[in-house]
């Protein structure tokens, strides 16, 4: 049985950007959450000294990952862009080759790929 599609994007925050990316993702979080229900989960995480940033997202499929990758770029990627220097996408699971596409095209940024899930679940927990 296919497991989740992963998604985790690894960035520098650039110089002086810190409090400017944390409005952005106050936005974007709130955006994601509104448009893309099919989402299992969105998180950002930030290092101690506030130079390194990942976002964890979980996608039922393909197609949920697709759609984040189309509002992503088509309204969200300029004011991310301004903040970010994305350096690595870690992908688990299989993803569509327009999302690969998009990914793989953006420059400075190394793609890993790990389409063979062996096993694990997801559990849903009371936050």
């Amino acid at each position: 049985m296919p497991g989740p599609l992963i998604f985790v994007s690894r960035s520098r925050v650039k110089t002086g950007k810190r409090e400017q990316y944390a409005a952005h993702l106050r936005d974007a979080t709130e955006i994601i959450d509104s448009e893309e229900p099919r989402m299992i989960g969105f998180n950002t995480y930030l290092s101690d000294d506030g130079s390194d940033t990942s976002t964890v997202q979980i996608h039922p499929d393909e197609e949920s990952l697709d759609t984040h990758l189309k509002i992503f770029f088509e309204g969200l990627a300029e004011r991310v862009f301004q903040t970010l220097d994305s350096y690595e996408i870690d992908i688990y699971g299989t993803p569509s080759q327009a999302a690969l596409q998009s990914v793989t095209g953006l420059p400075g940024v190394t793609v890993r790929v790990l389409p063979v899930h062996l096993g694990g679940f997801l559990r849903p927990q009371p936050l």
